[in-house]
């Protein structure tokens, strides 16, 4: 009976962050460049139970504690393209087969990278995103002077007909991608030991905007499963606790 309140507890602690995924998901549905995420799970070591009596022990069996949330996984599938004809929005379009490609900003001491393109011109003319961080190009942060400025496929930002600075667009190797981590504000950083790489194929698309690669209706649905699946637990729980409740105060009283 104990076994079971652990089962279902630690079925509940998994939904709970489950929940907490979609729901970082679906908040983030309008946001341009974000990565979905997925919650995988997996099944605590399985232990051998034994029945001890007399100094002899005979095996029972086999028994799982439970599931854990194994890993966060992120998907990097681009998302689809809006158009929005605002010069300051940018998405990066990768070549089929190719890791993807991401923009490079100075956030605090470090370089960050995001595929969100939606950039605007702060008061001095510089590039930044929504949130001011500069947008970095070969030059360090990169100058637009005001939004009359044009962003060809290769990342060369032009004013007056003048190539002023290059968009510092990086990728990652496929093994080096789950190891990024997100640093908040549709932000990616790179722990130590993993290197950015200077990107030569993908192309930059002005006035346009990458959606995020998350499929609302889907996420509406494992939502809806998840719920369900922390409240079959609960009631689990609640058996079990009524069941012992009986055991301790009915079966085992002496009248």
């Amino acid at each position: 009976m104990l076994r079971g309140l652990y089962l279902s507890t630690t079925g509940m602690v998994v939904q709970e962050l489950r929940q907490e995924v979609i729901a970082n998901n679906l908040a983030n549905a309008a946001t341009s460049g974000f990565k979905a995420q997925t919650a995988t799970l997996r099944s605590f070591p399985e232990m051998l139970l034994q029945r001890m009596e007399k100094g002899h022990s005979a095996p029972v069996g086999y028994f799982s504690p439970g599931v854990m949330v194994d890993d966060i996984h992120t998907s990097y599938t681009p998302g689809s393209l809006e158009e929005t004809g605002r010069t300051t929005d940018l998405a990066l379009i990768d070549n089929p087969g190719s890791t993807p490609a991401f923009f490079a900003v100075q956030a605090g001491g470090s370089e960050a990278y995001t595929r969100g393109g939606s950039f605007q011109v702060d008061a001095n003319g510089f590039l930044v995103t929504q949130e001011g961080y500069p947008v970095l190009g070969d030059y360090g942060a990169v100058y637009a002077g005001t939004s009359n400025f044009k962003v060809d496929s290769y990342g060369q930002v032009i004013i007056d007909g003048q190539v002023v600075d290059r968009l510092w667009i990086v990728t990652f190797n496929a093994q080096d991608l789950p190891l990024l981590q997100r640093r908040g504000d549709n932000l990616f950083i790179a722990p130590q030991g993993v290197q950015p790489l200077p990107v030569a194929a993908s192309q930059v698309r002005q006035g346009w905007l990458e959606k995020a690669n998350i499929d609302v209706t889907r996420e509406m649905v494992d939502i809806l499963a998840v719920l369900r699946t922390y409240e079959a637990n609960q009631k689990a729980i609640q058996a079990a606790d009524q069941i012992l409740g009986k055991s301790v105060n009915e079966v085992g009283s002496i009248r």
